[in-house]
């Protein structure tokens, strides 16, 4: 159901109950948005620790979904030194992308690996390099942007939603774990 401003503010001004309860919404929802994330993200680590061998790390990195300017949710084994493979909720939502991350404090340092770019475009002919992902590619499904109501309605009660997500990364651990595993590793 799609509301116009106008509508929602027409009737936030039209009693004084009606705005106490518009600037109680206003408050909870983040907190509210927060949780519903954190569930999710609850779930899709359990998904993954079922498909995936013993010794996987997951991590939740950069703070608050569509708080924060680049939080995401990555999974990597131990030995790894500097790569993981995730998603990132960019610009605070407004980008959402997946791939392989580069885990450095300093990227120039850590020269790309080309071999891990060309496993990705094998099954996401899109992707590309940056400065901080080996492999990046536009996440497009289940949702383009997950900060709308509906997306958020559908991570929260779909199954298949919890799906797609945990099946594209699984689909990029199958092309660049073996590659990674041959990079030099943690001491």
């Amino acid at each position: 159901m799609i509301m116009k401003n106008e509508c929602i503010q027409d009737y936030i001004l039209k009693s004084e109950r009606n705005l106490a309860v518009a600037a109680a919404v206003g408050e909870a929802w983040p907190e509210a948005r927060e949780e519903l994330v954190s569930r999710f993200l609850d779930q899709l680590e359990s998904r993954l620790k079922k498909k995936l061998k013993k010794g996987w790390k997951f991590e939740r990195w950069g703070g608050r979904f569509f708080m924060e300017a680049y939080p995401g949710f990555y999974i990597s084994k131990p030995t790894w030194a500097h790569h993981s493979i995730g998603f990132q909720c960019g610009e605070r939502g407004n980008q959402l992308v997946k791939g392989v991350s580069r885990d450095t404090s300093d990227t120039r340092k850590l020269p790309l690996h080309a071999p891990l770019l060309n496993a990705v475009q094998q099954i996401h002919p899109s992707a590309k390099s940056t400065a901080w992902w080996e492999a990046l590619v536009t996440m497009r499904s289940p949702e383009p942007d997950w900060r709308k109501p509906e997306a958020l309605w559908r991570m929260h009660k779909e199954a298949a939603f919890l799906t797609d997500v945990a099946d594209q990364l699984l689909e990029i651990v199958e092309v660049s774990e073996r590659i990674i595993d041959r990079l030099p590793q943690k001491k």
